[in-house]
């Protein structure tokens, strides 16, 4: 399956940096900025695997990005978490 980009260079720049910094930010004051665009990122991924794509895919379809497979474990977590997040959602 061949996914067709959506995410943005600009908002995964803007994660791998708030997640190279996670360590040392977290003795300072909480920064809601990179956390809402950790959370952008999330759901535009979890709609992507919603339409039947996986980190794989994602993460082929944005090569140009240099994104991989690990990147998106090692930002929003475990691809199964993700699933079994969409499932509960979708129980209720």
């Amino acid at each position: 399956m061949k996914s067709s980009p959506f995410i943005t260079d600009s908002l995964l720049l803007r994660c791998r940096k708030e997640q190279a910094n996670q360590l040392q930010r977290a003795r300072q004051q909480f920064d809601p900025a990179s956390l809402e665009d950790r959370k952008e990122l999330s759901l535009l991924v979890e709609q992507a695997i919603r339409e039947g794509e996986n980190y794989t895919s994602i993460a082929r379809g944005h090569a140009h990005l240099g994104l991989t497979e690990r990147d998106l474990s090692e930002l929003l977590g475990p691809e199964a978490a993700i699933r079994e997040r969409i499932d509960r959602f979708q129980q209720i």
